[in-house]
């Protein structure tokens, strides 16, 4: 729930203004929520046998060789995949005679080679090898990749026993799978040690001195702040979005269907130094942005999704039982971090009233997970 404020203190012009404030952003979510995908956006059906696992197999005696990989993948969960050591690329492996054998694996263009002994017996066996990436290839990712699965298979003496290049798509990084089972890989968008949000962060620090007292000396996060000092660094960050880099608001939809729904989507996303840079981005982009912002100086984040659209939400209590709401679809109007603060307060209430919430992410639930920035 949001902290309580004493809002009988509000004079009659500030309801008014707050009061237009809350019903023009329930106007552009109801909007939102409607919206036909087009400009940087775009989401369509996948089919999930798209994206199972395949067996290429190879016999050169004594060794038998099957490499089960995916047609394709969406390269923004990757490093989760690495950092997870998931089983996204496997090798069975077996010998009718005793064999130590040496595994190369590489992701054609994107990945370091990845090179892993195994020893071969007549019993079927089974490695996972993930290539780690090469971060700058990653980094210019940003289109639809048909590439290749490398794998290479030798004895220690360099025989031969097994080589193919398997046909593998690389979806862009910017692109998000929107279904249950990859809500949380939504925080690979989170990226709160990328030098553009300390940057972010600088600027905030000037807008400190002018938000509603009492504010924190500088962006402590936790440290030493009240609950309304929390709010005042969250509001100075809106602020300098505001102000400083005049970020504009696109309005897009989020094709999210929530937990339990099968519903399969996927929507372009940009990192959040790219929205800097471009100085605009749909709801959900400035919802990873702010979150970028707060998790940096230690702020616990969440992204809320309402039928088509998201906003932030962030703990003002470091145990997480508080939260204070914040939507950047009033920077377009020049709305002051404060009165949209409240104004989404008022949003969140709203659709907790009328259990048209759809997902809650804590983005601390998706670092348990290993799921970390992707760049």
């Amino acid at each position: 729930m949001p902290v309580c404020r004493d809002k009988g203190r509000m004079n009659e012009q500030m309801r008014i203004r707050l009061t237009i404030l809350l019903l023009t952003i329930l106007v552009l979510v109801g909007l939102s929520g409607g919206y036909v995908v087009g400009g940087t956006q775009s989401y369509s059906r996948y089919q999930h046998s798209s994206f199972a696992n395949q067996e290429h197999c190879g016999d050169q005696p004594p060794v038998h060789v099957c490499v089960r990989a995916p047609s394709a993948i969406f390269s923004a969960y990757y490093p989760a995949y690495v950092a997870s050591q998931s089983s996204l690329f496997t090798i069975e492996y077996s010998s009718s005679s005793p064999i130590t054998l040496v595994v190369s694996m590489s992701i054609v263009g994107l990945s370091q080679v990845q090179v892993q002994t195994i020893n071969a017996t007549t019993t079927l066996q089974s490695a996972n090898i993930l290539p780690p990436l090469i971060p700058q290839n990653f980094r210019k990712l940003t289109f639809e990749d048909h590439t290749s699965l490398r794998v290479q298979v030798t004895d220690n003496s360099k025989h031969l026993y097994y080589l193919n290049e398997i046909p593998l798509v690389l979806h862009s990084r910017w692109l998000m799978q929107w279904t249950s089972a990859n809500r949380l890989k939504i925080a690979a968008w989170v990226t709160p040690n990328d030098p553009a949000i300390g940057a972010l962060i600088l600027k905030a620090a000037e807008h400190l001195p002018l938000e509603p007292p009492s504010v924190p000396t500088a962006m402590v996060g936790y440290s030493k702040a009240s609950a309304k000092q929390v709010i005042a660094q969250v509001d100075a960050i809106y602020d300098a979005l505001r102000v400083d880099y005049k970020i504009r608001y696109l309005q897009e939809s989020v094709p999210y269907s929530g937990p339990g729904n099968d519903g399969v989507a996927t929507q372009n996303i940009k990192l959040p130094a790219e929205v800097l840079q471009q100085r605009r981005g749909m709801c959900i982009e400035l919802a990873l942005l702010l979150a970028s912002a707060v998790e940096h100086i230690g702020l616990h984040a969440e992204i809320v999704i309402i039928p088509g659209h998201a906003f932030l939400g962030v703990a003002v209590t470091p145990d997480d039982k508080h939260f204070e709401y914040w939507d950047a679809v009033q920077v377009n109007n020049n709305v002051v971090g404060d009165s949209a603060n409240v104004a989404t307060d008022e949003v969140y209430t709203l659709n907790a009233r009328q259990h048209s919430i759809i997902d809650t992410i804590l983005i601390s639930d998706a670092r348990n997970a290993n799921i970390d920035a992707m760049l």
